[in-house]
């Protein structure tokens, strides 16, 4: 395909395969690989998955990952082709566990843009590659990789980076997180870490709707002072976050609002029209 050559352009060249080096005879199979999964028969396609998966610690994750992410991000991707690479992302993750660690933040930013797609099955699959990368890397290694992006001037960032930590929090649990949102929601140096850490909060409890109840107490006293916060975009998140707890613990929880319920009619009347 056309698409492709921009790719795989490497396959139409004429080469003495032995005169290569190790690591470009690899990049070569890899590519072979990736071809016949993406273009392939259906059975040309499982030949190739189960190659491509069985030998993945020979072939290294930075070599498979820096031939399969560009693909992946590639806005000419048809849907089911999208679904073939995260297919060998999943697997090759597996495969790796802890050893993707030094590439955790290159899969985030190669699937950071499945989680805002207008598709909702796109979404559901970028979800499932964080979970795993999650599980693979572990909680702190996913903090220390993904903090610096939450104080991005980039609002696009913020947001891709919000959505994700909430499904960091879905795969380890809510309370595990609890210090770091608490941490980040009250940061005195940066108004876009606390715009985000509330995002996350928001976005928590979109995803997880009614499972944030045991958690609901502590989700509204870690957003609650940003309602007083001195930047409007983040008394206007926190006013969002706290809309979202209400739905999502609906009709439970309302005396967890008790605290918030004063500075929210404060600033209906204080904020009007503006």
């Amino acid at each position: 395909k056309p698409d492709d050559l921009q790719y795989f352009d490497k396959l139409l060249q004429e080469v003495n395969e032995e005169s290569l080096t190790p690591d470009e005879q690899k990049e070569r199979k890899i590519m072979k690989l990736l071809l016949k999964i993406k273009n392939g028969t259906p059975s040309m396609r499982k030949a190739a998955l189960r190659k491509i998966t069985h030998q993945a610690r020979e072939f290294g994750a930075g070599l498979l990952l820096n031939q399969i992410l560009p693909i992946l991000m590639a806005s000419t991707l048809k849907d089911r082709e999208r679904h073939l690479l995260v297919k060998v992302v999943e697997r090759i993750l597996y495969k790796f566990d802890d050893l993707v660690r030094p590439h955790v933040h290159k899969i985030c930013v190669a699937i950071k843009p499945l989680l805002i797609d207008e598709d909702h099955y796109t979404r559901v699959e970028g979800r499932k590659i964080i979970s795993n990368l999650a599980n693979a890397a572990g909680l702190s290694t996913m903090i220390s990789t993904m903090r610096p992006d939450m104080d991005n001037l980039d609002e696009y960032v913020r947001n891709t980076t919000a959505r994700t930590f909430a499904v960091v929090a879905s795969t380890f649990g809510i309370t595990d997180l609890l210090p770091f949102l608490k941490t980040v929601c009250t940061s005195k140096t940066s108004w876009q870490a606390r715009h985000t850490g509330i995002k996350i909060i928001r976005q928590i409890a979109i995803l997880q709707g009614c499972a944030i109840l045991p958690h609901l107490q502590s989700l509204v006293e870690i957003i609650e002072h940003g309602l007083v916060d001195e930047q409007q975009k983040v008394r206007t998140i926190a006013a969002l976050g706290i809309s979202a707890l209400a739905q999502a613990a609906a009709p439970y929880g309302i005396e967890s609002f008790d605290t918030v319920l004063k500075p929210l009619w404060c600033g209906i009347k204080q904020h009007r029209g503006k």
